[in-house]
């Protein structure tokens, strides 16, 4: 059982919390990872450029922000994987450039954010982005056939 926290800050009637909710426990079962705490925020375009200036120093919008915490405080029954934040606006757009649906996108998004918490990069080296790339295609391939 994975704790999953969803704050959804702009409406958006086709990505749902329970559709976030129940991607997300796939991917983390696909990784073998239970017992773990992860924060997802769905915002929009302004939102994201903010956090992306603040902390990247990239004063842009962007599809996916991690921020990785990876604690497992005393007592507390969950690993602290951390935090991602989605811009659906991004990833809308983004869905129609790339062929994808807009659910695959979110689910594509929402994988490459759970990976970047779990210490995976694909800025540093070539061989990095491959071994991250291939596990976010392999999962991605997975679960995309079972959302509707």
């Amino acid at each position: 059982m994975n704790k999953i926290i969803i704050d959804k800050q702009i409406y958006d009637r086709y990505i749902t919390k329970a559709f976030i909710k129940d991607i997300t426990n796939k991917i983390l079962n696909e990784l073998n990872l239970d017992k773990v705490e992860i924060g997802i925020t769905l915002t929009d375009n302004k939102t994201i450029q903010e956090l992306n200036k603040q902390w990247r120093n990239k004063d842009k919008p962007t599809d996916v922000l991690s921020f990785p915490i990876d604690e497992k405080p005393p007592a507390y029954r969950y690993r602290i994987l951390g935090d991602i934040v989605i811009s659906l606006p991004f990833a809308k757009k983004q869905a129609e450039e790339i062929d994808f649906t807009y659910k695959e996108e979110v689910l594509r998004l929402l994988t490459h954010g759970i990976l970047h918490l779990l210490g995976y990069d694909h800025e540093t080296s070539e061989e990095d982005a491959k071994i991250m790339f291939d596990l976010q295609d392999k999962i991605f391939e997975k679960v995309a056939k079972e959302i509707k």
